[in-house]
Parts: structure tokens; C-alpha cells; sequence
């Protein structure tokens, strides 16, 4: 994760600064990279996180799911995060991230990887109650006419491989991309092909990434068909239209 290790610029009303008379002194450095690594966490999720510096935890919790790590005086030198909940709809999700945990580099940021990884449990478990469900309502299959547009939101776009592979989608899947300082991506169509690709471009190796909206309404686009690459968020803009602008608009929290 990209950290900038300068004036972290942090939130007070989502999480506690460093107090001494509460916390053990870790080192200066260890500190202003532990501060400027939960600001930027904190700026992903401003709904999700909260940090309780009193008990070195920070707790992320989204609808029905939720977790809490604790950091140890070692952590960002010797030591990772300990899991100490993770549940999703009440099932015990804490020894599966624990296992995803410990698996990250020693030594590095790794609290939004913690958050990725805990997102991505959710989805499966999501994933296999539904099924689940499914299997249990119907044995006769179905066809899947499900929609989905995805917005997800990039701290930057630069790298020319990953610009050609968020431009390669399934055929049947239009939007538009936005590289630079943030990167945005749109995604738009049948919905197994959305997040087919959607899934491909988690594993990658980026700064962020944030979905920012997603929803079961498929897009129109003013290119109409494919994806395409545009120079900067007015041309976003002006290629989903005025009647989608506002809901893009709040999704980019630029109300």
C-alpha cells in the first residue's frame, strides 16, 4: 500500500491521535508511518473504520459484517495485526483472516490489505449462502439475466499494462476508464461479466481500491458499446449522461 509518510492529515473525529499518557512511545518514524497509513485507511472507509488509540484496536464494520485489530508496539517493525473479532451474519470468520493475515509481509502497511482480504471472505460466505438458497428454492436452473454496474474508485491509474487490462473486459461489457491521480473505472452489463472482470483486476497489485457503487441496473453510455479510455472526469461525466450524474457524483463523493 502507497503511504506517504509526511503530514499524515489526520481525522480526528474518526480516530484518537497518539497520546503517550495511554499508549506506549513507539518511535517517531514507526509512529508518523502508523498515522499516515490510518488516515489514508481512514479516507477509504470514513463509514466503515473507527480507531480507539487507548487500545491500539482499530474496528471496521460494513452492514452485517465486522472485525477488530489489534496493534502491538511492534507492529510496521516485527510483528503483524492480531485478529481479535471478524464475524460476517454471525458466522466466525476470525481464525479464516487470521490466516489471511498472517500470510502479509512483516514489517509493511498492511491494514487495507486486511480490509480487502476480510471483504473478500464476506463475499464468498455472501456468495455460498446464496447458492445455498438457491439450490434449496429451485433445482431447475435458471437463466442468469442479472445486471450490475460497478464504479470503483483508484488512488492512481499510471501503469500501462494494468490501463490495458481495465480496458479488457468481456465483450459484453461497456463503461469507461480514467487514468491518473484517481483512476476511475465503470463497469456495466450482464452481471456474471462485470465482476468476472472486476475480480481479475483485485488482484492486482494497486495503491487502493475502492468499489464505490454497486448496483443491479445496467448503464447506458453515450459511446455506447465497450469500454474506452477518457483523459479526465468531465469526459466521465458527459459520457453517462446528466440523468447519471448525480448518482456518479455521490458515488465519487464529490457532492
Amino acid at each position: 500500500m502507497a503511504i506517504n509518510h509526511g503530514d499524515a492529515g489526520l481525522n480526528h473525529n474518526r480516530f484518537d491521535r497518539f497520546d503517550p499518557r495511554v499508549t506506549p512511545i513507539m518511535s517517531s518514524h514507526l509512529q508518523e508511518r502508523l498515522d499516515a497509513e490510518l488516515s489514508l485507511v481512514v479516507e477509504m472507509y470514513p463509514d466503515q473504520v473507527t480507531w480507539t488509540s487507548s487500545k491500539r484496536e482499530l474496528l471496521y464494520q460494513d452492514d452485517s459484517s465486522s472485525f477488530t485489530l489489534r496493534l502491538s508496539d511492534e507492529y510496521l517493525s516485527s510483528a503483524l495485526p492480531i485478529v481479535v473479532t471478524a464475524s460476517a451474519a454471525r458466522q466466525d470468520l476470525r481464525q479464516t483472516l487470521s490466516d489471511k493475515v498472517h500470510g502479509f509481509s512483516v514489517g509493511e502497511e498492511v491494514l487495507d490489505q486486511v480490509i480487502a482480504a476480510f471483504s473478500d471472505l464476506v463475499e464468498d460466505y455472501v456468495h455460498v449462502e446464496e447458492t445455498a438458497q438457491d439450490q434449496r428454492l429451485s433445482s431447475a436452473p435458471l437463466a442468469d439475466t442479472r445486471k450490475a454496474t460497478v464504479i470503483i474508485w483508484l488512488h492512481h491509474l499510471l501503469n500501462t499494462n494494468k490501463r490495458k487490462l481495465a480496458l479488457s473486459p468481456a465483450a459484453s461489457v461497456s463503461g469507461m476508464t480514467k487514468p491518473g491521480y484517481p483512476g476511475v473505472l465503470i463497469y456495466s452489463g450482464p452481471h456474471d461479466a462485470v465482476y468476472e472482470h472486476v475480480d481479475e483486476l483485485k488482484g492486482q497489485n494497486w495503491a487502493a481500491f475502492q468499489v464505490r457503487l454497486d448496483t443491479g441496473e445496467e448503464w447506458n453510455f453515450e459511446h455506447d458499446k465497450g469500454v474506452i479510455e477518457v483523459e479526465n472526469l468531465g469526459d466521465v461525466v458527459k459520457g453517462i449522461g446528466h440523468d447519471r450524474k448525480q448518482e456518479f457524483m455521490e458515488a465519487m463523493r464529490m457532492k
